[in-house]
């Protein structure tokens, strides 16, 4: 639902289409020009940040901080009728699409300062290019069919902080992209008008990210059109555009080994749309006029790490997150890494979306020896109602939400999943994972009764071919990657992504296979 308040963006096609123009064709000349010779080495990948496919980041968790264009490229996730996300946390991460999908592009990362050591607003300013090829292709059998072939793009500018006892900045950030193909059926992975129309759209333009920001000493305050990390509020970010949320955050790095955050968000720039809507949530589709949270992450030893945070989406639900995550070992001989993580979801205030009172966690443990590692995940949901978050979101950490969220009522899931880094067998940039996985009784029939008229907001949610929600599903994946690693095209990123689900009749999500091959180019301007 929109309200009638969002702040409008939509160009005209026609002068969409010239913007696009403009402003990709001369700065994919820029690139190929300042790309042309080949023979001139980059630093080594040792210099740049890269979340990449099949590879977890050093830290054990999800929570790591990037930059605003980063952190836009962070997220993934999948219901059959969305388009997916995948996962791959061995699990020194939660998410294992969400490091094959969300940060599909590698940038030099911002040097750590602090408030005293700013060189400046100018000095410490950044602007960086993303290009982003990408082509989906996905069907459910007698139901569904979409295509799509996006070129994307983003012109990302970061001020630097003015200097003194409190600094202050500002972000900004262009978005563009042009529909090589697709059109009906292929939803937000092309143009959505504020109509829900737009899908024939040829190109289209707008400001994708723009906040005002402060900073004293280690703790940083934005207010604008951004983008978080957090077991709530992450961007699902599995389109050639990703999503931006409007609100404030605040991110405070100023105890030693701990992270603490808050903010608070009340609307949404969502995949395919150029316009601000509510939030809502994902299974629901309840609207959310407010979401507030509050945690942090606390890095009690070098390679263990322990996050609690609270959320309250006002009159839906309130929201509680914890995991603890530790590994042993080095992957020369073997390297043993486990995980575990809660959502406690309870309803609250006018409860929008009926009555909630539900408990999901995950546990994993993987093994890791050089180049191989195998991964082993359970995952169950205590209640009887599904596991929701807030749609445009990977605002689920559990370790077996990979191209579905195996969420309903009661579930269970059992992974495996096997990944290659070719880093530790002398072909570094070269990435796979391979998973299988397995739901079982999910029993939706307490829901459903309390959903048994077919105009009750959340019958189609609980129902499925006439009957209530149950029955058992399975999945498989395949996702190759490679990164190049030196030449003038260094951190350009191709990956991949595979995915085929099938379900007993009964069960939420529908049969499907998806294929999709994404191509993304960074670009250092200053």
């Amino acid at each position: 639902m929109k309200d009638s308040r969002s702040k409008i963006r939509t160009k005209k096609t026609g002068a969409a289409t010239v913007f696009y123009c403009a402003f990709t064709l001369p700065a994919l000349t820029l690139a190929a020009s300042a790309y042309a010779d080949d023979g001139v080495t980059e630093p080594t990948s040792g210099t740049s940040r890269t979340q990449t496919l099949a590879q977890a980041s050093p830290s054990p968790t999800p929570h790591s901080r990037v930059s605003p264009a980063q952190s836009a490229q962070s997220a993934g996730k999948r219901r059959a009728d969305q388009g997916g996300q995948v996962r791959n946390d061995q699990p020194d991460t939660t998410n294992a699409i969400v490091n094959a999908e969300a940060s599909q592009t590698v940038e030099p990362p911002s040097p750590p300062s602090s408030q005293a050591a700013s060189k400046g607003f100018i000095a410490d300013s950044h602007l960086n290019l993303q290009f982003r090829n990408y082509s989906d292709y996905f069907q459910a059998p007698n139901t569904t069919y979409r295509h799509a072939w996006i070129q994307g793009a983003q012109a990302n500018y970061e001020s630097g902080f003015t200097q003194g006892l409190v600094g202050f900045g500002v972000d900004a950030s262009l978005f563009a992209a042009l529909k090589l193909d697709g059109g009906n059926g292929a939803s937000n992975m092309v143009h959505v008008g504020k109509d829900g129309g737009g899908s024939q759209q040829l190109a289209w333009a707008y400001p994708g990210m723009y906040d005002i920001k402060g900073r004293i000493s280690e703790t940083v305050v934005k207010y604008g059109l951004q983008t978080v990390t957090n077991p709530f509020l992450e961007p699902h970010d599995n389109r050639a555009l990703p999503p931006t949320f409007l609100g404030v955050s605040m991110v405070s790095n100023d105890l030693v080994h701990t992270t603490l955050e808050a903010g608070s968000f009340t609307r949404v720039d969502a995949r395919g749309h150029t316009n601000l809507s509510n939030l809502t949530t994902s299974y629901g589709g309840t609207r959310i006029d407010r979401l507030t949270y509050v945690g942090g992450t606390w890095h009690y030893a070098k390679n263990g790490e322990m996050a609690l945070y609270v959320d309250q989406a006002d009159d839906v639900w309130r929201q509680y997150y914890g995991s603890v995550a530790q590994s042993f070992g080095d992957p020369t001989t073997i390297k043993w890494s486990g995980l575990a993580n809660i959502y406690s979801t309870h309803d609250t205030g006018a409860s929008k979306q009926g009555h909630i009172n539900s408990n999901a966690y995950s546990v994993s443990v993987s093994a890791q020896h050089g180049p191989h590692a195998l991964l082993l995940g359970y995952q169950q949901v205590l209640g009887d109602q599904f596991f929701d978050y807030v749609n445009e979101t990977n605002g689920i950490y559990l370790t077996n939400s990979m191209d579905v969220d195996y969420n309903a009522p009661h579930e269970q899931s059992l992974q495996l999943r096997y990944t290659f880094d070719g880093k530790y067998a002398g072909l570094p940039g070269l990435k796979a994972m391979v998973w299988g996985e397995y739901g079982w009784n999910a029993d939706a029939s307490a829901g459903a009764a309390d959903n048994a008229s077919p105009s009750a907001s959340l019958h189609n949610l609980y129902w499925k071919n006439g009957e209530p929600v149950h029955g058992h599903h399975h999945e498989f994946g395949f996702i190759p990657s490679y990164t190049l690693q030196s030449g003038r095209f260094k951190d350009t990123k191709i990956t991949f992504i595979a995915m085929w689900h099938n379900a007993q009749s009964h069960y939420s999500d529908g049969n499907n296979m998806e294929y999709r091959l994404v191509v993304n180019v960074p670009v250092k301007v200053f």
